[in-house]
């Protein structure tokens, strides 16, 4: 029988592999945040980034006779877009490339953009400008995440009809009708001024918790309704065992400047660009380091198939830091919502996601995302401050390796390894995810000695993993 597995603990070993050594080098480039494009790469006159010494490296990997190695230079690397690397950037003749630390020093790969010039607001609340034109969902201060808004109050129902039909769409599944909006009492919500379509409605239940996104606020009659952005607002009300959005009970309202009160939390209004702060006990904004994510992603690594996999590539002593995340995005709607585990289901259907054989749902992006990969090592790194996961290896990762990492302050899961459909290799529903030729199952891995800290820590995603989202793997059983 074939069966799904969720596997969930701090450290995951596979077999253990020894990871190769070569005594030959063919070539060595230094980066440096200082230095330029324009220069050779050498130790004198650095590059600047790591893109350009991956396209330096495209031009004389294809028949290697040595190792390569790119040495990055203590200091802060400004990361706006997501580092990608495709087959071409592979390690040949069996030999590897290595991006690492130079010795003694910390490049840290940073995906925000910090935010100076703040001025106190009233009491406590400091602002800044930020010129981004949507919404912020994450913030890091001083090292620290920092909290959206939030407010919990009673649901009082739901408001309004939101009716599906089959095939109306492509993620339309599955005929039906849910709430369109959800009510409360005008005395717990108050009449939220701009920036409505940013807000976000939490609800917990024994599996997981779920986030939907508002469209509008209302008032209709003695009531406060928050209108929810659709399909997705109906989406997040189909799973089964109790685990859909509900509306009534206890809610979390998140993301209204009225809600800002406390220490540690944050609003961005998209339409004044002005991002608000509430400072911490001890907290001086003049010299505070505040981080605005940028990017959902800051690497990228994907061959196109089973037999185009990225090959022989090594990330050792690097940062990785400062994600955002700006939820499942289903026909210009937002949310996440699923059964368990670090996935989202991402169309309409009915109560139970085991009939689709897992198309419902797929798995969200990581800091560092590696797919249909061969020998890739990250060794010694420190991954933190995830608006998501922390590493993927969702899909034909083999031979590869996580060792001796430190993975910290990460929204959803820190390690998710393998996809649910991945329970049905070649067999998979009408809408499965990988084609065949380009499905296949993550194995021979080794992640072993990796420390993970404070995993699943932000609104939405503490129940996602259903054992604190340590590390998640999706696995096929055969019996």
């Amino acid at each position: 029988m074939l069966s799904l597995i969720t596997v969930l603990c701090s450290i995951f070993t596979f077999t253990v592999f020894p990871i190769a050594a070569s005594a030959a080098t063919q070539a060595t480039y230094y980066v440096s945040p200082t230095g330029s494009d324009s220069n050779p790469g050498t130790l004198a006159a650095p590059f600047q980034t790591i893109t350009k010494a991956r396209d330096a490296v495209r031009i004389i990997n294809s028949n290697m006779t040595g190792d390569i190695y790119i040495y990055l230079r203590g200091g802060n690397y400004s990361i706006t877009s997501t580092v990608t690397f495709g087959p071409q950037d592979s390690g040949t003749n069996g030999y590897r490339i290595y991006y690492q630390a130079y010795p003694g020093e910390t490049p840290v790969l940073n995906g925000a953009t910090k935010v100076t010039g703040w001025t106190q607001h009233s009491g406590n609340i400091y602002k800044a400008a930020l010129n981004r034109p949507t919404k912020l969902r994450n913030l890091y201060v001083n090292d620290q995440r920092a909290s959206m808004t939030s407010k919990t109050v009673t649901a009082r129902g739901g408001y309004g009809t939101y009716s599906v039909t089959a095939g109306q769409a492509s993620w339309a599944w599955t005929s039906g009708s849910k709430s369109d909006g959800v009510q409360y009492n005008t005395s717990d919500v108050p009449a939220i001024a701009s920036n409505k379509d940013d807000l976000e409605i939490v609800n917990g239940t024994t599996w997981n918790e779920n986030i939907v996104c508002t469209r509008d606020v209302i008032t209709s009659g003695s009531n406060r309704v928050l209108l929810l952005q659709q399909p997705y607002g109906a989406i997040a009300q189909t799973p089964g065992w109790g685990a859909a959005f509900s509306a009534s009970g206890t809610h979390t309202i998140y993301n209204a400047y009225e809600f800002l009160n406390s220490p540690g939390q944050f609003y961005f209004n998209k339409t004044t660009k002005t991002l608000y702060y509430y400072i911490r006990p001890g907290e001086n904004m003049a010299t505070a380091d505040v981080e605005a994510p940028v990017v959902e992603k800051l690497i990228d690594i994907a061959g196109t198939s089973t037999t185009n996999r990225v090959k022989n590539i090594t990330f050792q002593g690097i940062t990785f830091e400062n994600t955002d995340y700006s939820l499942v995005n289903v026909a210009g709607s937002h949310g996440k919502s699923t059964c368990q585990a670090a996935q989202a289901f991402i169309a309409f259907y009915n109560d139970n996601w085991h009939n689709t054989k897992y198309d419902l749902v797929d798995t969200l992006p990581g800091m560092i995302n590696v797919s249909s990969s061969d020998y890739i090592n990250f060794i010694r790194n420190t991954v933190k401050h995830s608006g998501n996961d922390g590493i993927t290896m969702v899909n034909d990762v083999i031979n590869s390796s996580l060792i001796g990492n430190y993975i910290t302050d990460i929204t959803s899961s820190g390690i998710t390894v393998g996809h649910p459909q991945h329970v049905y290799i070649g067999d998979g529903g009408n809408h499965a995810k990988y084609a065949p030729g380009v499905e296949g199952v993550c194995k021979n891995n080794t992640i072993n000695n990796n420390l993970l800290y404070n995993i699943s820590t932000s609104h939405g995603f503490g129940g996602m993993c259903r054992y604190h989202g340590l590390l998640c793997g999706y696995h096929q059983n055969n019996e």
